[in-house]
């Protein structure tokens, strides 16, 4: 009996441990999941207002409401986007290191090519539902602070304003790299320039 308890004890212990390790990979995965849980909530507050309103009863009244309803969403986004920009603190200088003359003497600088990837791969498209079939594209510049962390984030290109704030959202949402930059052992500030492109079909 006792051999039996303590059997089951442990599992109890090792199952808990092991969930708790994943709960905590999960975490590290996306460091501010809330960011795309609070867009979630401006396109369901969207969804919401228009459904009310039926386009074949009247198209006029459902095209002006969507055009308003559809301009607080994009109001709402960079709101979202806006605060946490304002909000962030610079800890280390940018500085030009000039005996680099490219990123192959920046120690762990493959974390940037997972990155990369990253913003394909694990891009939200689940929140771009309405969208039309096709490619779309932004360019993020942003600064790896000594923290590893994403700052300073910026978006521009031709696919829209609302793919475009989304995809600074979801790098500030990644958070930052897994380990900071290192140049000749020394944690570093840097620029980068990442395109983002992301099919939708």
């Amino acid at each position: 009996m006792n051999c039996r308890f303590i059997l089951f004890c442990t599992t109890l212990i090792i199952t808990f441990l092991s969930l708790q390790k994943m709960a905590g990979q999960e975490k590290k995965n996306l460091l501010n999941e809330n960011i795309l849980t609070e867009v979630k909530n401006i396109q369901k507050r969207f969804s919401d207002s228009i459904s009310r309103y039926d386009y074949k009863e009247n198209s006029a009244v459902y095209d002006e409401k969507y055009k308003s309803f559809y301009g607080e969403k994009l109001k709402d986004l960079k709101n979202l986007y806006q605060n946490i920009y304002d909000k962030e603190t610079m800890i280390g200088k940018v500085e030009t290191i000039s005996e680099v003359s490219s990123l192959t003497q920046v120690e762990n600088r493959k974390q940037l090519q997972d990155l990369q990837k990253r913003l394909t791969t694990d891009f939200p498209v689940h929140l771009f539902r309405n969208y039309s079939d096709g490619i779309y594209r932004c360019n993020l510049s942003f600064t790896v602070d000594v923290d590893g962390k994403f700052k300073r984030v910026k978006y521009r290109g031709e696919s829209g304003l609302e793919f475009n704030i989304i995809s600074a959202l979801f790098l500030y949402a990644i958070g930052g790299l897994e380990k900071p930059l290192l140049y000749k052992n020394t944690p570093i500030v840097e620029n980068f320039s990442q395109p983002v492109v992301v099919r939708l079909e």
